[in-house]
C-alpha cells in the first residue's frame, strides 16, 4: 500500500513537472505570432 502512494505521488509531481516545461516552452504572452503573413507571390514566365 505504501509503494501505491508513492508511485502516485510520483505520477502527480511528474504530471506537474511536465506542464509547467510547456507552458514554458508555449510562452503565453503572445510575444511569439502564430499567424501565417501572407505574400504575394511573383510568377515568373517560362520563355
Amino acid at each position: 500500500m505504501k509503494t501505491k502512494k508513492y508511485v502516485l505521488a510520483i505520477a502527480i509531481f511528474g504530471g506537474m513537472l511536465f506542464t509547467a516545461h510547456a507552458t514554458d516552452l508555449i510562452n503565453l504572452d503572445g510575444q511569439v505570432k502564430t499567424e501565417i503573413e501572407k505574400k504575394k507571390r511573383k510568377l515568373i514566365k517560362n520563355t
